[in-house]
């Protein structure tokens, strides 16, 4: 029994020592691993730097849409409401018929004036034609039966002054026949003045007053039509009812507003740039403009001659397409991103191998050769940034065209550090 105690014991004694013997290889090779990494340096990704003497800068601007026409819709006569065909929100086309006035005095006063010119047409056909054949007949009768009466008158007289010669008649008698004589001549003078006129036909006067009758009659029912047409309020333009302002039966006064139309199939962006800006902008170019993270395609319609005094900047009009028209409403605010170059020189970096730095400035690691052979050791370099651009900078500083610039992880680096490259981007 005590033999085989004291085998057990020696049996247990020996796994102690193995397991220990093989915690300390591994403690020992753990040890040498950091020791080797901590000689040949923390890895790390650099970007070569490339000198820049410009870039394309890209500005956003905001403005906001708008209707291509807006119309507060109008009669242009009083009168009373009769009839509303449209209500707010409605689609209309253009020359649509939205709204009519009572017109039953204009009926009353149309008819009258139609009457008036029918018979002032009557009469200027009249004279235009001139007298009838048969009336010029009855006046040429007329101065041959005087001309006969007038040719016995004087045959009478003339005997009746030889009578007179011979004392055979009074001088009374004589004079009452010259008397007559005289008195039928200024009648055959009458009649014969009548037949010339009728003959030569209507004056040309006469007839050049009664044509403007009629055209006076004209324009008065065509002022008439006019008022009937005032009555019948239509839409100008294809477009949506905003607001609705009055009901039937109410009485509308010249000018007072009925309608509120909406032109909503063209859209508008009216967004203020700089004057700069505005300047290098050409009517008729296309750009892009944002709205909810959307982008839409529009042309440049106009730039405003003004500024505007209180953003001092210049309005630039945009119009947008089809698409833009059936999503968007206006009021809604709209952005526009318009690049210009800049001149600067500098290099570009991302935006992760910046440290804050002292006094403003930032800092940068950059891959130097270090003092042993073989050696590579950071070096911080002082920068200054002069453009940000999403995830990346344009600098300047302590750097030189080629230099190594850790591009991450820069937190956890250090001055005179050694390291090793693992890539170069």
């Amino acid at each position: 029994m005590k033999h085989f105690r004291l085998l057990l014991f020696t049996l247990v004694l020996i796994g102690l020592l193995g397991v220990s013997w093989g915690f300390s290889r591994v403690a020992f090779s753990t040890e040498v691993a950091d020791t080797s990494t901590a000689q040949a340096g923390v890895p790390v990704e650099v970007v070569k730097l490339k000198p820049v003497d410009s870039f394309m800068r890209q500005r956003s601007y905001t403005g906001r849409v708008s209707a291509a026409r807006t119309s507060e819709l109008a009669f242009e006569r009083s009168g009373k409401l009769i009839n509303v065909t449209v209500d707010e929100g409605d689609s209309v086309q253009e020359d649509m018929v939205l709204a009519n006035l009572n017109t039953r005095h204009l009926e009353v006063v149309r008819l009258q004036l139609q009457a008036e010119r029918a018979a002032a047409q009557a009469k200027f056909d009249e004279l235009k034609a001139g007298p009838r054949l048969q009336t010029i007949a009855v006046a040429e009768a007329e101065v041959r039966q005087l001309s006969a009466k007038l040719k016995n008158l004087k045959a009478d007289h003339t005997r009746n002054e030889e009578l007179l010669k011979r004392n055979a008649i009074s001088k009374s008698v004589f004079e009452e026949s010259q008397y007559d004589v005289e008195q039928q001549q200024a009648q055959l003078d009458a009649a014969q003045s009548r037949l010339s006129e009728l003959q030569e036909g209507t004056r040309k006067e006469q007839i050049a007053g009664q044509k403007a009758v009629v055209a006076n009659l004209d324009a008065s029912l065509a002022d008439n039509q006019v008022d009937l047409d005032d009555a019948v309020l239509k839409a100008p333009f294809s477009g949506r009812i905003s607001k609705r302002y009055a009901d039937e039966g109410t009485v509308i006064s010249p000018n007072t507003p009925l309608f509120r139309l909406v032109e909503d199939q063209k859209l508008e962006a009216h967004i203020g740039v700089p004057v700069e800006m505005a300047q290098n902008l050409e009517r008729g170019t296309q750009q892009k403009v944002q709205l909810n993270g959307k982008t839409y395609e529009a042309t440049l319609k106009a730039i405003l001659p003004e500024l505007d005094p209180v953003t001092r900047t210049q309005e630039v009009v945009l119009a947008l397409n089809s698409e833009a028209s059936q999503s968007l409403v206006p009021g809604q605010v709209i952005r526009i991103a318009i690049s210009d170059s800049v001149q600067m020189q500098g290099f570009w970096l991302p935006l992760s191998a910046l440290a804050r730095g002292e006094r403003g400035l930032w800092s940068a690691y950059a891959v130097i050769d270090g003092k042993q052979q073989g050696e590579i050791v950071l070096e911080k370099r002082q920068i200054e940034v002069l453009h940000t651009e999403g995830d990346r900078v344009l600098v300047r500083g302590t750097l030189q065209t080629g230099d190594r610039i850790v591009v991450d992880g820069i937190h956890k680096l250090a001055n005179r550090q050694p390291v090793v490259v693992k890539a170069v981007r």
